[in-house]
């Protein structure tokens, strides 16, 4: 008797994904501040089979020696109202549950702080290639204080606003396949 035992992985999966299952959008709000990146998140998946989803994703986490550990992590079932199940955290990530009746939607909210060694902060986008599919839209948001001034970035912003002593960036993407990680240079 054979026994298969199969993962898939939220941003990074190894093998094929439950039939039907999608993650179509993502609508996030990055913020440097006070020597942490801080990343916050709804992430939204459907499914487009009869049968119901229960996976485990895996969240990765940018590792560089720029970057110091990962906490304050945070995984919110929004339909439901109750934490994710977190089954693993590791210095690259974390495992967690999620579940879509047949034809269902599902929502999550996600959030992490990771400490900043120095003037570089990322977000991983590369993995959702791993999907097959691009995101149908994506909303992205940079906050930053008076005493940050970023000096680079790995996409252009569609819009910049100055709101009190913070700059806030914005993008709107639509059938977005990412081709590199959103990733910020910055002098203080």
């Amino acid at each position: 008797m054979k026994i298969f035992v199969v993962f898939s992985f939220f941003l990074f999966p190894l093998f094929v994904f439950s039939q039907g299952l999608h993650f179509y959008r993502e609508d996030l709000t990055f913020e440097i501040k006070n020597g942490f990146f801080i990343v916050d998140g709804i992430y939204n998946f459907c499914n487009n089979g009869e049968k119901e989803i229960q996976q485990v994703l895996f969240y990765p986490f940018p590792a560089d020696r720029l970057y110091g550990a990962v906490d304050s992590i945070y995984a919110l079932d929004m339909l439901t109202g109750t934490q994710a199940e977190m089954i693993n955290k590791t210095g690259k990530g974390f495992f967690f549950k999620i579940g879509l009746l047949p034809y269902g939607t599902g929502k999550y909210q996600i959030s992490y702080r990771q400490r900043l060694l120095k003037n570089k902060a990322e977000y991983i986008l590369l993995t959702t290639q791993k999907w097959g599919l691009p995101f149908e839209t994506a909303f992205y948001k940079l906050i930053t204080p008076a005493d940050v001034r970023i000096t680079s970035m790995s996409y252009n912003p569609d819009s910049t606003k100055q709101k009190g002593d913070r700059t806030i960036y914005y993008w709107s993407k639509k059938n977005f396949m990412p081709e590199k990680n959103m990733i910020f240079y910055f002098d203080r």
